[in-house]
């Protein structure tokens, strides 16, 4: 009877911590589902080089579809797309064309043009933002 009752503990005390690992590898394999990847593809500085465009494309996998998106930075901070706002977001994968008339004002292209726009400030703080 002891030695039943210790093979029972000892099931118990191996099956706890494979159970957690199990669980820990099982959420860290399906946490990567649904991760988004950015990807920097460019930053256009204004005139006096005091802000930059930054223009990234961002790939969620194959549910989602993968979109371009264009944010205001000011020089010297880092780009994060958790604090930074995107003010114009499009579908797919598409060459950005920037060209700051003033510190305050930004025409934005793409090529070729875009198919569907999910976002389209006109106004990113203080800078206007126009589009061709």
């Amino acid at each position: 009877m002891v030695r039943r009752r210790w093979i029972g503990i000892a099931v118990v005390a191996l099956a706890v911590p494979v159970g957690f690992l199990f669980v820990v590898f099982f959420d860290k394999v399906m946490s990567g589902f649904g991760a988004c990847r950015i990807v920097r593809q460019s930053a256009f500085a204004s005139p006096s080089g005091s802000k930059l465009v930054v223009v990234v494309w961002k790939e969620c996998g194959a549910t989602v579809p993968d979109s371009t998106q264009a944010s205001i930075v000011a020089r010297g901070r880092t780009f994060s797309p958790e604090s930074t706002p995107t003010f114009v977001s499009v579908r797919g994968h598409l060459d950005v064309v920037v060209a700051w008339s003033s510190e305050r004002a930004v025409t934005i292209g793409f090529i070729p043009g875009a198919d569907e726009v999910y976002k389209r400030d006109q106004h990113a703080g203080d800078i206007t933002i126009n589009y061709e």
